[in-house]
């Protein structure tokens, strides 16, 4: 594939100060050809960049699959390149992803969202959080490096795709929210596309703050996982998924048992500070030890918070906002 034009879809939702100033690093591609569509629901100025473009819903409230469902049908590029607008990308973002779709067998290609070194005290927090394996899991490549390898579910905040397979499956089709990526990728594997994780093909991506800001999405994504994980069993229903959910009902199961033995409340106190130990290990190496530090409090909230909501995914009959 030689010099194919791209459309970089960037979905706008809440536009932050510092949006303005990343808008500026799509200059700095060493990649040139290609457009850039936002989508957004109501007027917003771009300027300082070439080839942009915002189309508007002409709607109140839309999720992030309907604006790029919207920005897919306007589309000039073979490829479409999703990224969210807290996010910005490496210099090589895009020449990298388009080596990897030299490959004719290959139709999505994903790649890490790393913690921009901009980002502030409690943001480089939640970033050794997500680098955690005690929290990332077997997905930790999508918030650090990791090993080149074919997967079956990505997430849209660096994500690029052929055109003409987004137009085959129908685009993102649906109103989930979050969720909307998985679905996606779920029609792409069952339709025969394969989808490539490349560790060159990198952006930054903002970190909610902790503790607030991200225990909120963590515990949206969650309940999406548990939803998904019922209805979509091909590629959501996965093991490691589960394993929060299960620490969180046998946490609440020796702090009850606690209240009536003594010796119960000794098992659960030392079960929580080995938990808090092992992952303290995890991150103290990578960061600030203050970082760490609350990078572990953080890692034992993220499977309280998911995991009880991951139960609650798998109780309920639609997915809502």
């Amino acid at each position: 594939m030689k010099n194919p034009y791209v459309s970089i879809i960037i979905p706008l939702y809440v536009i932050e100060d510092r949006f303005f100033k990343d808008l500026k690093k799509y200059n700095d591609l060493n990649y040139k050809n290609f457009e850039i569509i936002f989508v957004s629901d109501r007027k917003v100025l771009i300027s300082g960049i070439k080839n942009a473009k915002l189309l508007l819903t002409n709607k109140k409230s839309t999720g992030p699959a309907e604006k790029r469902d919207l920005a897919i049908s306007r589309a000039k590029g073979v490829i479409c390149a999703f990224i969210d607008d807290d996010a910005y990308p490496d210099p090589g973002w895009l020449k990298n992803a388009i080596a990897e779709f030299n490959n004719p067998n290959i139709s999505a290609v994903g790649g890490p969202g790393l913690t921009p070194p901009e980002d502030h005290f409690w943001e480089q927090t939640t970033g050794l959080v997500y680098s955690s394996f005690f929290c990332g899991g077997v997905a930790q490549y999508r918030f650090v490096k990791g090993k080149r390898k074919l997967v079956e579910d990505y997430p849209a905040y660096n994500l690029l795709v052929r055109t003409d397979a987004l137009r085959k499956v129908g685009g993102y089709g649906s109103y989930f929210y979050g969720g909307e990526d998985t679905f996606l990728c779920l029609k792409l594997t069952k339709a025969g596309y394969r989808i490539l994780y490349s560790p060159s093909v990198v952006v930054y991506h903002h970190r909610r703050p902790l503790f607030f800001g991200y225990l909120k999405q963590i515990a949206s994504v969650g309940k999406h996982r548990g939803y998904f994980a019922k209805r979509f069993p091909e590629t959501s229903a996965i093991f490691w998924y589960f394993i929060p959910s299960a620490l969180s009902l046998g946490f609440v199961f020796l702090l009850l048992t606690s209240l009536f033995n003594y010796q119960v409340g000794k098992i659960f106190i030392f079960s929580l500070f080995l938990f808090f130990i092992l992952a303290w290990s995890s991150v103290i190496y990578k960061g600030p030890i203050l970082n760490s530090f609350f990078a572990a409090i953080g890692i034992i909230l993220t499977h309280i918070f998911y995991g009880t909501s991951f139960i609650k995914g798998l109780s309920l009959d639609k997915l809502r906002r």
